[in-house]
């Protein structure tokens, strides 16, 4: 009797995080996560706000430009935090997720690598975060349509939308030039006809899903419309390439 009443503390847990979840539009998250030293160090705090929006929230910096009706009910937003729980020779991290109230609502697995490298290690422990962030992709139950404050959005939410550099300009239109996917170990190098290698992808494990880098830009790669698109962000502002992709 005792274990089924844990069993069924287990299962209203679970399903109350999953309903309490759906029921929002916005979630709000820190530029930069406390045990960072800088904003967006190591990319955690972009890629979070990208496989969130992913799931279909709108997702805004807390010290940003917030919808009107967001500004005058911060209740209408989850707030992420990114936690860290680093040992000797590992790093984990995980993110949560809390209500205005500052009760948690959901938590994610614990992503964890064992890379030496403090870059490497936190993309990687991501990806375990990442997948957990799934489990959470129903939509929101409200009619997804953005108030803003303002007319314009504020400089670090526009979103500039360009080809990958190396397109070329052909009959004043332009054209994405075709790259061609060929494995690695931990995912594919895009390289073009030359062939050149242009950017790599690493396997996340979401499918269609990667983490994309490309001379010093470091963000997601993922397949929207059978468009695959590569977000990173540069200056504050989001960038957003259309790749032409051959696997």
């Amino acid at each position: 009797m005792k274990n089924f009443f844990l069993l069924f503390v287990f299962v209203f847990t679970i399903t109350t995080y999953s309903q309490s979840v759906s029921e929002y539009k916005y979630i709000v998250m820190p530029q930069k996560f406390g045990f960072l030293k800088k904003p967006n160090q190591y990319n955690l705090n972009s890629l979070t706000k990208s496989v969130l929006e992913q799931q279909g929230y709108s997702v805004y910096y807390e010290d940003g430009v917030l919808p009107q009706d967001l500004a005058e009910n911060r209740c209408k937003a989850l707030y992420a935090d990114m936690l860290e729980n680093n040992t000797l020779f590992s790093t984990k991290i995980k993110l949560e997720l809390k209500d205005c109230k500052n009760q948690v609502v959901f938590i994610s697995e614990e992503g964890t690598s064992r890379e030496k490298e403090f870059e490497k290690a936190y993309i990687q422990a991501f990806r375990g975060v990442g997948k957990s962030l799934q489990t959470i992709k129903s939509k929101p139950k409200q009619e997804f349509k953005e108030v803003v404050a303002t007319p314009a959005k504020a400089p670090a939410e526009q979103m500039q939308e360009v080809p990958v550099k190396a397109a070329v300009e052909a009959n004043n239109a332009t054209v994405v030039q075709q790259l061609f996917a060929q494995p690695i170990a931990n995912g594919f190098q895009l390289v073009d006809s030359s062939p050149k290698v242009v950017m790599k992808l690493f396997k996340t494990s979401a499918s269609n899903f990667y983490i994309g880098q490309k001379d010093t830009a470091q963000g997601v790669v993922f397949n929207k419309n059978n468009q695959w698109i590569f977000e990173y962000y540069q200056n504050d502002k989001l960038v957003s390439e259309k790749l032409e992709i051959k696997f």
